[in-house]
């Protein structure tokens, strides 16, 4: 049960994004392009990438003008358009990251188990405003889930609510998709909108 599981399982990906990725897409980018357009700056990273997919549609749909993509999965990045700039990132190890106005963090901390890994990687993300994306349990204790090479740490609300706080306000939390596109395994996915305090 650990994140070097689910580190394993991320690098071990070449085709993505999956199904059920692809049928979410429309919803979270009527979530992130109104809120991303408020934004003043031109510099977004999305951490935790994977193919890039959610960051070529951003290309054409922001005013951004610089795009960060970093991911664990290198072979995730090799296609990735051009003009977003990439690095293979591993938040349990990190590297440097670029300074940037905005950032989004989807499906990233479910998968870290640990989370002084987590804290370390939000004292280090910069940027003014951040949209995390995680996967959260409605049980009243976080649920960790090893099975078949996958690994999970589905924390409840408050909690992953506490841990994003140490670093950041978290102004909004919303679920963007509906109940047909969700888990039926008891989570849910909420989008966390999370100010950096000064």
């Amino acid at each position: 049960m650990s994140t070097q599981t689910a580190s394993a399982f991320w690098k071990a990906q070449t085709e993505y994004p999956f199904a059920f990725t692809r049928k979410r897409r429309i919803h979270e980018l009527n979530y992130l392009v109104p809120r991303l357009a408020k934004v003043s700056g031109k510099r977004l990273l999305d951490l935790g990438c994977g193919d890039g997919s959610l960051l070529e549609c951003l290309l054409r749909l922001t005013d951004f003008e610089e795009f960060y993509g970093y991911d664990i999965a290198a072979d995730l990045l090799r296609d990735i358009d051009p003009r977003v700039r990439t690095a293979v990132f591993d938040i349990a190890q990190p590297g440097d990251l670029p300074q940037v106005d905005a950032a989004i963090v989807a499906g990233v901390i479910q998968y870290v188990f640990d989370d002084s890994v987590v804290d370390a990687l939000f004292a280090r993300l910069t940027a003014p405003i951040v949209w995390v994306r995680s996967t959260c349990t409605l049980q009243s204790q976080a649920e960790r889930v090893v099975k078949d090479g996958y690994a999970s740490n589905y924390r409840t609300l408050p909690e992953t609510i506490a841990l994003l706080s140490r670093h950041h306000q978290v102004t909004a939390v919303d679920r963007i998709y509906p109940d047909e596109l969700e888990s039926a395994f008891g989570t849910k996915q909420f989008y966390f909108e999370a100010r950096r305090r000064t």
